[in-house]
């Protein structure tokens, strides 16, 4: 990818983002209502989007082994980041309440509410069916082993919780997507239009709402936190560099290897948060955490392209 083009499109969706942030900051939306505007794109917009990306290319000639191909290479992918998530507890020398949230904040990145408008804007569409793929595995790995740390210290959490949460509609968009796809199955238009009027606004309400999220940060706590500056460059200058050097071995294609780097880059999610006070426990650095890293991910993002 070139430098250039990968670091003016950040730009413009970090101008996206400040938007958002002008918008709460000036009274015309609240803060409260960001939270409305997520449970739009994540249930709705996102969904529809990911549907989107195969409807006018279910007939391609791609390869249906390379999705399979990518679906192994991201189960791979979150097993090393599960292992790299004890060595950044490690390296850093975490105090021991808070490796469950670096743990966390290593292995779940934004591939959902980030990673679709930033793989969209940088590799195009057609990126979008591994992003779908990988965002299986992403809900894969969050309700199994995510769960499994968050709930770790509360006594009796209920299973069928976890399995329900599973059931939602971001899992639900993959699944129907990797089907359409594999199966050729041809949408009527009523409904291909439908998908799309839905899907469109997804990334512009995406970053917005990540804007007015960043109205609520400290500035002064993006300098004064030494330790998640030193965890930002670790997991999202080093890991991402390293990692792609080594996937340059095994992928040869330009854009599986980007959409994958593009992944493995995106700044922390803000799931880990969500469910730390869905169990009524500290959200604090979760929250923290997703909101500095994706204050740096224009830089970060850029650097890793550079290596892709």
């Amino acid at each position: 990818m070139s430098a250039g083009i990968v670091f003016s499109q950040m730009l413009i969706i970090f101008a996206l983002m400040l938007i958002g942030l002008f918008l709460c900051k000036k009274g015309i939306v609240s803060r409260e209502s960001s939270k409305d505007l997520s449970g739009i794109v994540v249930n709705i917009c996102s969904p529809m989007q990911l549907i989107m990306s195969v409807l006018n290319h279910s007939d391609t000639g791609t390869d249906r082994s390379v999705l399979i191909d990518f679906f192994v290479f991201s189960i791979l992918a979150y097993i090393i980041l599960i292992v790299f998530g004890y060595i950044v507890n490690y390296i850093l020398q975490i105090p021991p309440k808070c490796r469950g949230d670096y743990h966390l904040m290593t292995i779940f990145g934004n591939c959902g509410f980030i990673g679709i408008p930033v793989a969209q804007a940088l590799l195009g569409q057609e990126s979008l069916i591994y992003v779908a793929v990988f965002n299986l595995c992403y809900n894969l790995f969050m309700y199994t082993y995510g769960l499994w740390i968050i709930t770790s210290d509360v006594e009796g959490a209920p299973v069928k919780d976890q399995i329900r949460q599973f059931v939602n509609p971001g899992t639900v968009a993959c699944v129907v997507t990797i089907l359409i796809f594999w199966f050729r199955i041809q949408v009527p238009e009523q409904l291909q239009s439908l998908c799309s009027y839905a899907g469109q606004p997804a990334t512009f309400l995406a970053l917005v709402v990540i804007g007015i999220s960043l109205s609520e940060m400290n500035l002064s706590e993006l300098i004064t936190d030494r330790t998640m500056f030193l965890f930002t460059i670790v997991r999202f200058v080093l890991f991402p560099i390293i990692f792609v050097s080594v996937l340059k071995l095994f992928i040869e294609d330009a854009l599986i290897r980007g959409t994958m780097a593009l992944m493995i880059a995106v700044p922390v999610g803000n799931m880990p948060a969500m469910m730390r006070a869905q169990y009524g426990q500290d959200d604090t650095l979760t929250a923290k955490g997703a909101v500095v890293t994706t204050v740096f991910s224009v830089i970060t993002i850029t650097i890793t392209c550079l290596f892709v």
